[in-house]
């Protein structure tokens, strides 16, 4: 787990020194390190990537040529698009009985990087493009180096059990290829990839449905990837708190004392709490190392969607992340076995109470503190240029 967390942490400091000098995007702030981990992990990830890729960036260039998208909603339509091609490949693999791209996480079936990467592709001008592509290819390929060095025999033998094996786990190829994997089993996988894809999806319309009703951005899929990971282990939830506060207090500090800001802050503040992740795994009684590093990363970036978010909303946050976190728990519950410590090992009629209570109270605070604005109607018909009678 080291080897990936340092890849990342390297990674995402890149990403913020150059968007901070040059003012490129390069992919997004976490897409490049994290297609590193994967693809050093799984070699074939990367075609699967560079292809979905293509199709969000030609897919959402139609959507915007055909239709007024905009905003929040392009960045969600690239995301869908993004996810087609891991998916057909998920189904292929899985009626062909293969396994040739089944990875220890599903986490990668719903990954948002596709998408990203092609949203922020878009954001750019036509001539400033090729230069991204450049650098963001110049940084994978640095960091590819650099896991390539990382991980060989001698250092799996010094090191590669100090923290969990990601890297150095025989479900990782660079790993197999240079014999450098250590002696401990690799993560199971708990979760049939086709359930994780749907749970994921529909996780993620959930939490644009809240945010198009409340206005808040509360993660496109964080708290379905939280519950994901919960189900597997129920530590993976103080270890995200641990994380998010510790994220929380390392962005608010770099912000007053640089005055750094957007996705420069992000790039700083979650490489801080992702290298915070590692004493905090050690100390609990955690052993995916592929999850604990996801967990990080979706834990420092709702930690700078904190920050970044007003006061009044940023109390809308936590309320609407349980109202997708409790149900999407529930139905993996009803889909899928957890391990030993995954939680709920169950699922009781008490149990469903209780969570449908937690959604209620939840929502219900929600609608208690929302200021609603009033409609287009009845701002017209107050409006002095209406003379009164709404025309």
């Amino acid at each position: 787990m080291w080897v990936a967390t340092t890849l990342a942490a390297v990674g995402f400091l890149a990403v913020a020194v150059v968007t901070q000098f040059y003012g490129y995007r390069l992919g997004g702030t976490i897409t490049v390190p994290i297609l590193t981990v994967y693809t050093l992990t799984n070699v074939l990830m990367l075609p699967v990537f560079v292809g979905s890729t293509v199709l969000a960036f030609l897919g959402l260039a139609l959507l915007k040529r055909r239709t007024l998208l905009y905003g929040r909603d392009e960045l969600t339509a690239a995301i869908l698009i993004g996810m087609v091609i891991p998916v057909v490949v998920v189904v292929a693999a899985t009626s062909n009985g293969g396994s040739v791209f089944e990875t220890r996480t599903a986490v990668f079936v719903g990954s948002i990087l596709p998408g990203l990467a092609a949203y922020n592709l878009h954001q750019l001008k036509p001539e400033y493009r090729r230069a991204d592509l450049l650098g963001t290819v110049g940084l994978f390929v640095a960091l590819l180096a650099a896991g390539w060095l990382l991980v060989t025999p001698a250092m799996a033998a010094a090191y590669g059990t100090l923290t969990p094996p990601i890297l150095f786990s025989s479900a990782a190829d660079i790993a197999v290829f240079k014999n450098a994997v250590v002696g401990i089993e690799p993560e199971p996988v708990v979760i049939p990839r086709l359930i994780a894809v749907g749970v994921l999806t529909v996780g993620l319309f959930l939490a644009e449905t809240f945010r198009r009703w409340y206005d808040v951005r509360i993660g496109v899929i964080t708290a379905t990837l939280l519950a994901i990971f919960v189900f597997t282990n129920v530590w993976f939830l103080l270890l995200y708190a641990v994380v998010f506060v510790v994220g929380t207090i390392t962005m608010a500090t770099i912000n007053r004392v640089t005055l750094r800001y957007g996705r420069v802050l992000l790039g700083v503040g979650a490489a801080v709490a992702l290298v915070a992740t590692l004493p905090v795994t050690l100390a609990l009684p955690i052993d995916r190392g592929l999850t604990a590093f996801f967990t990080a990363i979706i834990a420092g970036v709702s930690a700078y969607g904190a920050h970044a978010t007003a006061p009044r909303e940023n109390k809308l946050v936590l309320p609407l992340q349980v109202a997708v976190f409790v149900p999407t728990l529930l139905c993996l519950g009803l889909l899928a076995t957890p391990p030993t410590r995954g939680f709920p090992q169950t699922v009781t009629l008490p149990l469903v109470g209780v969570a449908a209570a937690v959604v209620l109270v939840a929502l219900s605070y929600v609608r208690y503190i929302t200021v609603r604005q009033p409609s287009d109607a009845v701002v017209l018909e107050g409006s002095v240029l209406s003379e009164g009678d709404g025309t």
